[in-house]
């Protein structure tokens, strides 16, 4: 079935993105590791934003990819025709995105796969553990402690990683936020997405200002952040970064 909202803006600044590899000794490297891990590569086809999982079989010489073909003949069908494929997927805990076209079919050692021609670019975002995007007010990150029917006011974030957050809390709002305090359940919420469900441990806490009134800042990582959760928070990343490009674009 389609997928709503289609990430295509994940991969359509990749000219301007600082995470894009466009050396081909680059895109191979990272694309051969993909076929030695045997990671599985979500694929939305487009046009139709039909969701699709598939695996990169080989990386070839001649410049081309050969791609896993689908148990289900419809689905094998709407590749075959697709203009166009953003892939997804994980190596290392680094998420990684590619765009493809116009997948060929083929029949591979008996079995339907596809020949695809190199992705003219590859995104690959840093260790989740190193970057950070500082939150912007157009797209908020609030931090819910104890769900959303709490009596405590949600937290804004001030950044946030695939590693952790840290958070902005009033003085005197310190209550459990305390040094290596864990918390959860809580509901993180990016955006307009839908909220995620996650529990955190308090690295530090330390004062900070917010103009003029005296805050603090708590520095917390994520435990046992699930993978979906994992996926919606670097694709809330890579939107803010989108959007910031375009802007950078337009000169504003």
């Amino acid at each position: 079935m389609p997928v709503a909202d289609t990430p295509a803006h994940l991969l359509d600044d990749e000219d301007h993105s600082p995470f894009a590899l466009r050396e081909p000794a680059e895109i191979a490297t990272v694309l051969r590791a993909l076929v030695e891990a045997r990671s599985l590569i979500s694929a939305s086809l487009l046009p139709g934003g039909y969701a699709c999982p598939t695996a990169l079989l080989a990386v070839r010489d001649d410049g081309t990819l050969l791609l896993d073909g689908n148990r289900e003949e419809a689905m094998n069908q709407r590749m075959a025709t697709a203009s166009r494929m953003l892939c997804m997927a994980q190596l290392d805990l680094v998420p990684i995105r590619f765009r493809l076209a116009a997948p060929r079919r083929i029949v591979h050692e008996d079995y339907p796969a596809f020949v695809v021609d190199w992705p003219q670019a590859v995104l690959r975002m840093q260790r989740r553990e190193t970057y950070r995007l500082q939150t912007p007010a157009t797209h908020p990150a609030l931090l819910h402690l104890g769900g959303p029917d709490a009596e405590a006011p949600a937290l804004r974030v001030l950044d946030i990683s695939g590693g952790g957050l840290a958070l902005s809390i009033p003085d005197g709002a310190q209550g459990p936020l305390q040094t290596g305090a864990q918390l959860g359940p809580c509901l993180l919420q990016l955006g307009e997405a839908a909220p995620l469900a996650v529990a955190l441990q308090v690295v530090y806490i330390a004062p900070h200002e917010v103009r003029g009134a005296r805050h603090w800042r708590a520095g917390c990582r994520f435990l046992d952040l699930a993978p979906a959760a994992e996926q919606q928070l670097m694709q809330y990343i890579f939107q803010v970064e989108r959007q910031r490009n375009a802007r950078l674009r337009r000169g504003g």
